[in-house]
């Protein structure tokens, strides 16, 4: 069972559902899909505040009555003796349906939850990463047999850190490409993506500091590309890429 196959099985699932063999294979595949596990969270987290805000919707009191007030023998026209009303009623259905899934598929997620996400992946198995290598051209070699557009550069304030390998993951759809770094004992994770449609992405060349899930990160976008890097110490990323009053964040 391929990717889209289980997104297909369980973009309609909801917890207590009957359940399938087709539907129990499918949420099996979370289990060794790391990305998929994340598209399921989100999914999940999206359903629940869709029923959360419809739950909030007050129903009148005197709905019930009204309803079973109704006069049952209410003489109805036959469908096809009214051709243009149909014609409209199936209008009005298809563009409620077409605009509901336009909405869904171009809602932004936000960049917290988007860095989030991807620092808990990072560490969701072992071995972290696919491939070791101290080379970076190395790495980009292995990146283009997954993507032959795909490659990654390393910010010049970066260049000092020694490279262990690194691995990509996917983000609704977006690939993500993980660079593992020693710094002596310190050990640290980039995060490069070409995603730009985040609700909050920060601002260019403008760093954003923020604690996450134990780990101090620093966010920033540059160009067509949006960085996360985790594991330095606020001041030591000053110095290497604040100079002269300007950030230099190449990459």
């Amino acid at each position: 069972m391929n990717t889209a196959d289980v997104k297909r099985i369980l973009e309609h699932y909801r917890e207590g559902d009957e359940s399938t063999p087709e539907m129990a294979q499918a949420l099996a595949a979370l289990n060794s899909n790391p990305a998929l596990a994340a598209w399921y969270r989100a999914k999940t987290r999206f359903d629940s505040q869709m029923t959360q805000a419809l739950g909030q919707i007050p129903v009148p009191g005197s709905l019930k009555a009204a309803i079973l007030g109704v006069y049952p023998l209410l003489q109805l026209t036959p469908w096809w003796r009214r051709p243009i009303a149909l014609a409209a009623a199936a209008a009005v259905v298809l563009l409620c349906v077409g605009g509901f899934s336009l909405w869904s598929a171009q809602r932004g997620e936000s960049f917290a939850e988007y860095r989030k996400t991807v620092i808990d992946e990072s560490w969701g198995r072992a071995p972290h990463l696919d491939v070791e290598t101290s080379d970076l051209a190395q790495f980009n070699k292995w990146l283009a047999t997954i993507d032959p557009k795909a490659s990654v550069n390393v910010p010049s304030g970066l260049n000092d850190l020694s490279l262990r390998g690194g691995r990509t993951l996917e983000w609704h759809g977006h690939r993500v490409v993980l660079l593992c770094f020693c710094q002596g004992p310190r050990h640290l994770h980039l995060f490069v993506t070409n995603d730009r449609s985040f609700l909050d992405l920060p601002a260019e060349a403008s760093p954003d500091y923020e604690k996450c899930n134990g780990w101090k990160t620093v966010s920033w976008s540059q160009g067509t590309r949006t960085y996360v890097l985790t594991g330095m110490n606020y001041f030591t990323f000053l110095k290497k890429f604040r100079h002269s009053g300007h950030w230099t964040m190449d990459g």
